[in-house]
């Protein structure tokens, strides 16, 4: 319990020291300005820290925040390369692949009558699709590797 007081003083210690720097002189300068939410960020992170550990909340509930930092650390080869695969091959390829394939398409359908007429009604109905809808069908034509998210975010 007593780390619950503790927590209740600190976040009302860093509100009164917040409410002090955004009311004074300071509040408009560089350091006032990032005083404020560094102030907070730090009190949040302290009262979550002192709360979690002074009310026994289990980790699988609410883990401290330096049991988070420690499995980030710990973890940072495995992170790494869940990153690598998501955004790195299947966001980015996507975005470029999607951006040149629609660049591609306005092209010609903007110099054709023809391919206005057939493609923009196509392209209205992929749009009104759901993402929800369609990521399972390309997951299950393209597989589980990098090319179904890439064509995810094609679409």
């Amino acid at each position: 319990m007593t780390l619950v007081l503790a927590a209740i003083a600190l976040w009302m210690a860093a509100w009164w020291l917040n409410m002090r720097i955004a009311g004074s002189s300071l509040a408009s300068s560089y350091a006032g300005r990032v005083a404020v939410p560094l102030v907070f960020g730090v009190s949040v992170l302290a009262t979550w820290e002192l709360v979690v550990r002074g009310l026994d909340v289990p980790q699988v509930i609410l883990p401290a925040p330096t049991v988070i930092a420690e499995t980030f650390a710990a973890e940072t080869g495995t992170l790494w390369t869940d990153f690598r695969q998501t955004a790195l091959k299947g966001a980015i390829s996507g975005y470029v692949i999607g951006c040149l394939a629609a660049f591609a398409a306005a092209l010609a359908i903007d110099r054709s009558t023809f391919l206005r007429r057939g493609l923009l009604p196509v392209g209205s109905f992929v749009a009104a699709l759901p993402i929800v809808g369609t990521a399972p069908i390309l997951v299950n034509w393209f597989g589980f590797d990098w090319q179904s998210k890439a064509a995810v975010v094609v679409v």
